[in-house]
């Protein structure tokens, strides 16, 4: 079996946990060295510490075997050496580096068994071939962003299918690279643009809803990865809808009027439940003092400001002309129709019949999504929107957060679609700011 050392880098990178499932089935090493610069690391607020925390808690449910090795559920056997302080090397390499250190375990192991160093550190990788050590840099195999699905693509159609699309409302295609409820912008011959989305049980690409027009606002017009989104929002068949997209394209504003129109025009559902995870941008303002509404003011500072948009021109015969949006708002949660809730206080719940959003879902880890997955009861919809352009979580990046897990294992499921908006609606600035400062 293949003898791996890990360097400290190596666990600073990702929960160990996730180390063992990306590495094939070997013997793992790691230094006592190693989990001594563990301890440096523990107390830091960010990824390096979170992932220091990890590993040091992992090791501990291990003892007291840990000297001798452990075999692991999934087949790795995982054992903390000693450091191999009698090996003989270079004399310019001081001995109470830990760089040495771990070199001296390989070296020492070397002897007996099929040794390979695995290290982030280029000069480590350097030093260790240079002394007959067989190196490796760990690099995880990464989701790739430029994969990621976007749940829309553009294609090619005959004049004579144009006919068909719209005299019997259904494209029949049969295309098994075309996943349940992907979305298509289809050109013609003239150089027209065509509309629809794939409907595995008819059998082919359907139009979208006629009506588009949700709570007193309609997708841009030139802008059709809006058109998707909201055709997605109103379908009642979609349990998940996902929607990715860079600051200013109009995730939340679209997800809020199609939340709003379909509880309160529609009566589809029995409420709308906004929540999002409370991650500071900046420095952390410590902790408010009031109700839980007064704490959730200033997170939900955003979606205020979307639904006071939304409110301000409804109408009916319970709100007079002169009452304000914040009036309008605060009826519409002593009603019932909305509620704002923390992250914090959905696990435990079983939330059916309801209009859920999950706001900044970029900023989830993975057991965070599943948790709001399995919250929705029978009859709900759960809308996830996000920007990994902007990850406010210090422990999560672009390749690994919660919400492109999502997308990556959703896609192809019935009940799922995903929207990515590119087209930056809010001002001219905005659009630049994503173009520019990326």
């Amino acid at each position: 079996m293949m003898t791996k050392i890990l360097d400290t880098n190596v666990l600073l990178d990702r929960p160990i946990k996730d180390i063992l499932a990306s590495m094939e089935t070997c013997k793992i090493i790691i230094p006592l060295a190693v989990v001594n610069e563990l301890d440096n690391f523990k107390h830091l607020d960010d990824l390096r510490g979170y992932c220091a925390r990890e590993a040091i808690r992992y090791l501990d449910s291990l003892r007291p075997n840990l000297h001798h090795g452990v075999l692991l559920p999934s087949g790795h056997f995982l054992r903390v050496e000693l450091n191999h302080t009698n090996v003989e090397l270079p004399h310019f390499l001081p001995r109470d580096k830990v760089d040495t250190r771990i070199i001296g375990v390989a070296k020492g192991l070397g002897k007996d068994e099929q040794v390979t160093l695995v290290t982030r550190d280029t000069c480590v990788r350097i030093m260790a071939d240079a002394l007959g050590i067989a190196a490796e840099n760990y690099d995880e195999e990464k989701l790739n962003l430029e994969d990621l699905y976007q749940g829309w693509k553009t294609m090619r159609i005959s004049a004579a299918q144009v006919q068909q699309f719209y005299q019997f409302d259904r494209l029949d295609i049969n295309d098994q690279s075309f996943l349940p409820n992907q979305y298509f912008i289809m050109e013609d011959e003239t150089g027209g643009r065509n509309f629809g989305r794939y409907d595995r049980q008819r059998g082919g690409i359907v139009p979208l809803a006629r009506d588009l027009n949700v709570f007193g606002i309609s997708p841009i017009r030139d802008n059709i990865q809006q058109q998707f989104a909201v055709d997605a929002l109103l379908n009642p068949d979609l349990h998940l809808v996902s929607i990715l997209g860079p600051a200013g394209t109009g995730k939340t504003l679209l997800a809020l009027a199609a939340g709003l129109h379909q509880v309160i025009n529609l009566r589809r559902y029995n409420n709308l439940v906004v929540t999002r995870a409370l991650i500071p941008h900046s420095q952390d303002i410590g902790f408010l003092p009031g109700s839980k509404e007064e704490k959730l003011n200033p997170w939900m500072g955003a979606i205020y400001d979307n639904l006071y948009y939304l409110i301000q021109n409804f109408t009916s015969n319970k709100y007079g002309t002169h009452t304000t949006p914040a009036g309008k708002l605060d009826e519409f949660i002593k009603e019932g129709y909305l509620e704002l809730e923390a992250l914090t206080y959905i696990r435990g719940r079983s939330i059916p019949q309801q209009w859920i959003i999950i706001d900044e879902a970029q900023n989830l880890n993975r057991e965070n999504i599943k948790t709001i997955v399995t919250r929705a009861g029978k009859g709900a919809k759960l809308v996830v929107l996000g920007d990994i352009q902007q990850i406010d979580n210090c422990r999560l990046t672009a390749q690994n957060n919660g919400f492109v897990y999502l997308i990556d294992r959703f896609k192809g499921h019935e009940l799922y679609a995903h929207i990515t908006l590119q087209q930056t609606e809010r001002s001219s600035l905005a659009a630049l700011g994503v173009e520019l400062l990326d």
